[in-house]
């Protein structure tokens, strides 16, 4: 990129009466305003404990193995109800899905750094195909490898390997999922969701080249500084900032821009560098200032719902969700929920229908390798391929829960009678199952709006992003289709890695979503090759994974779309809960859809309802 910008727009063609009113309006706002520090989780947010008898005598039938129906299971079954949790997938999750590589010594590697006795096998996942309703519901395999690694024999461990095609951090005020996460032990790392290294690129702007996030922000910063100062030192008083308060203002101003003694903005050594400072006399070239008027004519400002649109770039990160530290699991997303199957249970906590369930033998096996001693997991709760298709008489003593088995061979139908069902379906597909539902909440679960969202996955052949651009972390933001490319925050300076080479939703995700796996794979390429020239020659494109939430199975898309906000009317009815013997739970019952935050607290809420019938 060239160290000069050639435009003919400079600081002082600023209408200074423009700026008056802009920063009357700013100060007046309270731009400046003290933020209180720290809130207290609410009872909502607080795990409830129960006495280990507290079910005794009772049934409870969860539909859905995602975090929701995977939490409430574990809480249930703790308090001594006992519980069946039917899963219309072939795989747990629900929405969580991390990708693994297939390799089997890769695969024998991982089971036995985090789950040795190799319990639940299908909690790996190294395939996945999106439903017959996709315009290419192919077969995807994850074939991500570390060429380096010899294998479990080597001596030294592989690359870790993994895309989050769900969601990938975790805010730090997400208070309910972080004390679950402690409790059943999974080790947390930072997820880092900026850095000045990142990269802006829109078509609008200097023909279309990237630029670092850093350069733009702080050429921003200088310049609305330099502005506001000179209206201070032009003796008008900013809002309800008096004069008196002129030097403490101007000195907040260096500061905030970090302008010159004469309170002008002649460059900053925090837009970064061109060529890095070194020894002797090398003291390296600071990035030129990029000019007001081309940073209006951006783009990178946008505007509009940033969970529905690409929002603003440059002010993503002030997100209340995005704002405070994030986190995610070492090792991946799935960590959480693979660590819920495994934790332990009373072994009377299985409700299990005759020809039902794990088979006796799986169990007789298990307990004769543990020396006899029983041991029941979360996991043994859950049943794969159990298609529920009715529930009903949910307001009488029992409700009466009917599921298709969908594992190979003659379908069959069975149905389970509990004292308790909770559901954790997406709403649409509770509304056609759920028999004995009133009218008005079978409508309003019909009429949640679901928010489309894809993503796509690349090993590089190398950390070039790192290696070129200084880029550690954090998201690289673009008007492209792809929207987003998110860089790993693990594994630094290692030989290789994953990217999420595109994260979008809404409309754009809805056309993205339209093409066909290679469609996708090519989009993404081009995408990628607006951000770091010769990209299409520096990732695997025959590893390239795509998902589009809208068309995988059992799913309505990425998230509810921010139902309690846009369809108050809507909301409501849908947490009008219990209904008779049914409860809900899933981020949709939540003020946080689309955060595994939302999906946690309203399993807390549905276990409370159980509890209280």
């Amino acid at each position: 990129m060239s160290d000069t910008w050639h435009s003919g727009s400079s600081l002082e063609s600023v209408s200074r009466r423009w700026m008056l009113r802009a920063v009357t309006a700013l100060s007046s706002a309270g731009a400046f305003a003290t933020v209180a520090g720290g809130v207290r989780p609410t009872e909502a947010a607080v795990r409830p404990r129960p006495g280990p008898g507290t079910g005794r005598g009772r049934a409870v039938v969860i539909v859905g193995a995602g975090l929701a129906g995977l939490t409430a299971a574990h809480v249930l079954a703790d308090a001594g109800y006992k519980v069946m949790v039917l899963e219309a997938d072939n795989r747990y999750g629900g929405r969580s899905l991390t990708a693994r590589p297939s390799q089997t010594g890769y695969r024998d590697w991982w089971f036995g750094r985090y789950n040795p006795q190799r319990l639940f096998e299908r909690m790996y996942v190294s395939e996945y195909r999106e439903s017959g309703r996709s315009p290419d519901p192919a077969r995807q395999v994850c074939q991500f490898a570390d060429d380096r690694w010899d294998g479990p024999d080597s001596g030294h461990d592989p690359v870790d390997l993994f895309l989050n095609a769900g969601p990938g951090r975790i805010p730090s005020n997400h208070v309910a999922l972080i004390d679950l996460c402690k409790e059943i032990k999974v080790a947390m790392e930072p997820y880092i969701f900026l850095s000045q290294s990142n990269l802006l690129q829109t078509h609008e702007f200097a023909n279309g080249r990237p630029i670092p996030f850093g350069q733009v922000t702080y050429s921003l910063m200088g310049q609305l500084a330099a502005m506001m100062a000179r209206v201070v030192l032009d003796g008008h008083a900013l809002g309800q900032v008096s004069n008196s308060k002129k030097a403490e203002m101007l000195t907040l101003l260096q500061q905030f821009g970090d302008l010159n003694q004469d309170y002008r903005f002649s460059g900053s050594q925090r837009l970064g560098y061109t060529h890095l400072p070194g020894g002797w006399r090398d003291p390296g070239r600071v990035r030129p200032t990029v000019p007001f008027d081309d940073i209006l004519g951006s783009g990178f400002v946008g505007g509009g719902n940033p969970e529905l649109t690409p929002g603003s770039f440059l002010f993503n990160g002030d997100n209340v969700l995005w704002q405070p530290t994030l986190m995610q699991p070492a090792g991946g997303m799935d960590r959480i929920w693979q660590q819920l199957l495994l934790q332990p249970v009373p072994a009377d906590a299985l409700f299990r229908e005759a020809d039902g369930g794990p088979a006796d033998s799986v169990f007789e096996a298990r307990d004769s390798a543990n020396g006899g001693e029983i041991r029941r997991y979360v996991g043994d709760l859950v049943q794969l391929d159990r298609q529920v298709t009715r529930i009903f008489d949910q307001n009488r003593d029992k409700v009466h829960v009917t599921y298709r088995d969908r594992q190979p061979g003659p379908p069959a139908s069975r149905t389970v009678t509990a004292d308790f069902c909770l559901s954790t379906m997406a709403p649409g597909l509770l509304a056609s199952v759920a028999a004995d539902l009133p009218d008005a909440m079978r409508s309003a679960l019909r009429n949640v709006k679901q928010t489309p969202a894809i993503k796509v996955g690349w090993q590089g052949k190398t950390r070039f992003w790192e290696t070129e651009t200084q880029i550690y972390g954090g998201i690289s933001w673009t008007d492209d289709l792809i929207g987003q490319v998110w860089y790993p925050s693990e594994n630094f300076t290692a030989h290789t890695g994953v990217l999420t080479g595109a994260y979008n939703r809404g409309p754009l995700a809805v056309t993205f979503g339209e093409f066909s796996q290679e469609q996708r794979i090519a989009a993404a390429l081009r995408g990628g090759e607006k951000l770091h020239p010769g990209f299409q020659d520096k990732v695997y494109r025959h590893k390239g994974l795509t998902v589009a939430w809208q068309y995988m199975p059992f799913q309505e898309g990425g998230w509810p779309s921010d139902t309690a906000t846009l369809q108050p009317e809507v909301y409501q009815r849908i947490t009008t809960l219990p209904q008779g013997r049914l409860s809900m739970a899933g981020d949709a019952w939540s003020y946080l859809p689309g955060w595994q935050e939302g999906a946690v607290t309203a399993a807390y809420a549905a276990v409370r309802a159980i509890m209280a019938g």
